[in-house]
């Protein structure tokens, strides 16, 4: 049962209730986001079923995030990687006396990887306005950055093994 006509509604309001008694052909019919229930021809905003405010909103259909995360991986991933190198580095500093400059290059990129990982997440916006192509290119470099450092660290551990 729908109710009586709401005097006093705000211009969103009534924008809203212009939007669900929209009859246009094709268009969708408009369902609660909460309960799933017909909204068309509503008086107020208000769902009759389960009775949630309505609102209108502006989204995206479906959020893409996997450019963002495949960029994210390889600096998280170092980021961690250099938190457990710099246990030995510091370990063998401290006993021998020695700067072992190789792992602490590695350390030192794992950090800064990790914190632009972190830069990524709080910028996440900024990656994803970005073109679908754009954010490829980046994740592509992004990765080959990781995989040239971490060629030349086995390069460098090769050896010493």
């Amino acid at each position: 049962m729908q109710d009586s006509p709401a005097v006093g509604l705000t211009r969103q309001q009534h924008l809203l209730l212009d939007f669900l008694s929209d009859s246009s052909p094709g268009a969708a019919e408009p369902s609660c986001p909460v309960c799933g229930y017909n909204l068309r021809a509503l008086t107020r905003p208000v769902c009759p079923e389960c009775r949630h405010n309505l609102v209108l909103t502006v989204g995206v259909a479906k959020l893409r995030l996997a450019w963002l995360l495949v960029a994210m991986v390889p600096c998280f991933f170092s980021g961690i990687a250099a938190c457990f190198i710099a246990i030995p580095t510091t370990g063998v500093f401290f006993e021998d006396g020695v700067i072992v400059w190789p792992l602490v290059g590695a350390v030192l990129f794992g950090w800064c990887s990790g914190l632009f990982a972190i830069f990524l997440a709080v910028k996440h916006r900024r990656f994803i306005a970005q073109s679908r192509t754009r954010q490829k290119w980046i994740a592509a470099i992004i990765w080959f950055i990781h995989f040239v450092a971490l060629m030349l660290f086995f390069a460098w551990l090769a050896p010493q093994i």
